[in-house]
């Protein structure tokens, strides 16, 4: 890693230490809860993907979005 790498990365991380450092309590709606818990039951249930596969079948779904 080139010291203008590092140096960028040391700044994303200050800026995301920051933010989270100020960041108020988020309140959630019924319907939001409910999606994550859903989404939870999902993955117990089914387990998870990994970042290719679901790439890969997003590419088979979506074409044009990968078109260069």
């Amino acid at each position: 890693m080139d010291t203008q790498q590092l140096q960028n990365d040391k700044l994303n991380i200050i800026q995301i230490k920051s933010i989270m450092s100020t960041a108020k309590d988020v309140s959630l709606t019924l319907e939001q809860r409910n999606a994550i818990d859903d989404a939870f039951v999902s993955i117990e249930k089914n387990g998870t993907k990994s970042h290719d596969a679901v790439m890969e079948q997003t590419k088979k779904k979506f074409p044009q979005l990968f078109q260069k």
